[in-house]
């Protein structure tokens, strides 16, 4: 099939007609963006300097203790009691696979690696250590 100039211009001015509307919304949306953080956002040189002020955040959850676990070359803190004490119940193995994909974002294949075992096996370990540790915290009421 051989196309005319006319058909070609008429594709042409769809193929302009979207690109347009595409950039038209995108400006549209980045605008209303900057608009909503404008209205919800201060910035912390515009807060005023007197110190009497309330702290701007205070997080009622906030532990006071924080778990430090250094079954790696890195130490890694936690600062949720039910979760540092559902890592605490698993074997050193286990927590440390949970520790490298949850905490360090290894890949499996990185922790197989570091173990000297296939994927799959990593994967299966990470999944099962997180089903004991999803029952213990559901057996403290935690979850």
């Amino acid at each position: 099939m051989q196309w005319t100039e006319e058909d070609i211009r008429r594709i042409e001015g769809k193929f302009d007609s979207f690109c347009k509307t595409v950039l038209r919304n995108f400006a549209r949306d980045w605008y209303r963006a900057k608009q909503r953080h404008g209205r919800n956002e201060v910035l912390f040189s515009e807060l005023p300097d007197d110190h009497s002020l309330e702290p701007i955040h205070i997080d009622p959850i906030s532990p006071t203790e924080k778990y430090f676990f250094d079954d790696l070359e890195r130490s890694i803190a936690i600062e949720n009691d039910a979760l540092a004490q559902a890592l605490h119940s698993l074997s050193g193995r286990k927590r440390q696979i949970i520790l490298l994909a949850y905490f360090l974002d290894w890949t499996d294949q990185q922790i197989g690696e570091r173990f000297h075992v296939v994927r799959s096996t990593i994967q299966a370990a990470r999944t099962k250590a997180l089903k004991e540790m999803r029952d213990l915290l559901e057996k403290q009421g935690k979850v």
